[in-house]
């Protein structure tokens, strides 16, 4: 029976996959990722410290391990060829434990694939596996820590609390991020049933991971509270242009940019664009509140259900405080939160689909087969925006070219690079070092250019003793660079490399 649950995540990961088969060299946090793994391979512990690839180091990278120990298993040269296949299969493993949890409280087999569709069909997940992300990872262990301490609190079964508590140790080892979420999802459960256990559980956790698993985890902690230190302080520069300051939509070519901005003009739109879903959900939890008609879920067990609500309001209501609220975006992307709501969102509509199949039949499903196509279309479109049309986040044959060029350098390349998403791209294919960082303490050393230009470029030239510069025209033009002595030695498709 458990067979008919890899069905959909084998379609799902098809989904995912297809636009990385054409642009196979897309992400950012991806070559990063690899850097760390084979910093492991080399010298079998996890980094402590990287200078090879930086003019300026910046101590421990207070990076979580997770997943470059995951990565640093296989071979250097396939993770660089098949890096795009990681994020999917975790996507994919989520997808399958969906179906296993749905069917653990549904009983129903429909019921429990309906769950899957709804997940494989959430924008946000599909844009997010499109490229290694450590977020795909940790979305699928939040999971598999948050669902067993809701079934813990219903069956008492200390089988759930083991698997809760084991699954929250590896999270705090996997993705900063994660932890707010799983904090505020905790503090919201508490809140609403007036139970502090989930929140104690989350802090007895975090307790045991500072003392018990200190060595490792207190760097992460100092890093993940450093970040938050430096947004508060420069929220205002969150999307702002490194050399034109701030910008309207109209005066910006990055798809991506683009719709970020979007997220702070019309954050109830942004929302329902990364998943149509929880339009649904409310709709369908407004009509139930006012009685028009009763809505039957194969979820029995009432407490489950209600904790599954709870769970996905407390995602949604994060959501829009971050992105509504200026002073809270220091807490991260506000439409990264409904990620971790995924889960439910798609247990309990999925639970939903019997008893409207049942009841309206031919028009439920005919009203079902439209909305799951115009998300596939949906999906395949901003695919193409995102992926296929990238030009900020992708290594170019140009690119190439350049990394080629500056490879005949050896050691002796220093490279500044703008925008600074090429940056982790190139630590990780050249053989010299370039002016970016790996963590937030090294944002210290790149004060004078990130988030803003703040002195001309020949000081900055001197300062780093650089003899490179790898600009893309795109974001910037030469005459704004207004360097007094320098040649080009590439220039193609609006990507140049000037030797200084």
């Amino acid at each position: 029976m458990y067979l008919f649950g890899l069905i959909i995540p084998l379609l799902s990961f098809l989904l995912q996959v297809w636009p990385r088969l054409i642009n196979r060299y897309f992400g950012i946090d991806t070559w990063r990722h690899l850097l760390f793994a084979d910093y492991v391979r080399k010298y079998h512990k996890i980094p402590t410290i990287l200078e090879e690839q930086y003019i300026r180091s910046s101590g421990n990278p207070g990076y979580p391990p997770v997943i470059y120990l995951i990565l640093s298993i296989f071979p250097k040269k396939f993770v660089e060829r098949y890096q795009f296949i990681f994020a999917p299969i975790f996507d994919a493993i989520q997808n399958y434990c969906i179906f296993w949890f749905a069917y653990l409280i549904t009983n129903d087999l429909f019921s429990s694939i309906a769950a899957q569709i709804i997940t494989a069909l959430t924008p946000i997940a599909v844009i997010e596996a499109s490229n290694l992300s450590t977020r795909t990872l940790s979305y699928l262990i939040f999971s598999l820590s948050f669902f067993p301490l809701i079934l813990f609190t219903t069956t008492h079964m200390l089988i759930w609390l083991s698997i809760a508590f084991i699954m929250l140790i590896v999270l705090f080892l996997t993705h900063k991020f994660a932890i707010q979420a799983y904090l505020f999802s905790a503090f919201g459960l508490s809140v609403v049933e007036k139970n502090p256990f989930y929140l104690l559980f989350f802090l007895i956790t975090f307790v045991f991971m500072y003392i018990c698993l200190g060595k490792i985890y207190r760097p992460i902690l100092k890093e993940h509270l450093s970040i938050l230190s430096f947004w508060i302080k420069n929220i205002t520069y969150r999307f702002i242009h490194q050399f034109r300051g701030e910008q309207k939509s109209k005066e910006v070519s990055d798809f991506v940019h683009k719709l970020y901005l979007l997220s702070f003009k019309n954050p109830y739109i942004y929302i329902l664009g990364n998943n149509p879903w929880v339009g649904i959900f409310f709709i369908f939890t407004i009509i139930s509140f006012m009685q028009k008609f009763q809505i039957e879920s194969a979820i029995v067990n009432q407490h489950i259900l209600s904790k599954l609500h709870i769970w996905v309001y407390v995602s949604v209501i994060v959501a829009i405080l971050t992105l509504s609220i200026k002073r809270l975006r220091f807490l991260g992307d506000g439409n990264r939160y409904l990620e971790y709501g995924i889960l439910p969102i798609s247990i309990i509509l999925g639970s939903y689909v019997p008893s409207f199949t049942h009841t309206y039949g031919t028009l439920f499903i005919a009203s079902a087969i439209f909305l799951l196509l115009a998300l596939v279309i949906s999906i395949i479109y901003i695919q193409i925006k995102v992926v296929l049309k990238d030009r900020m986040r992708t290594i170019t044959p140009e690119l190439w070219d350049c990394i080629a060029y500056l490879n005949e350098f050896g050691k002796k390349a220093r490279v500044a690079v703008f925008p600074l998403q090429f940056g982790d791209a190139l630590t990780y294919f050249i053989k010299g070092k370039v002016l970016t960082t790996y963590n937030n303490a090294g944002l210290a050393n790149l004060s004078d250019i990130y988030p803003v230009v703040e002195i001309p470029i020949d000081e900055l030239i001197k300062k780093f003793d650089l003899n490179f510069i790898l600009f893309d025209e795109n974001h910037v033009a030469l005459s704004e660079l207004d360097i007094t002595k320098c040649s080009i030695v590439k220039n193609a498709d609006g990507y140049i490399l000037l030797r200084v």
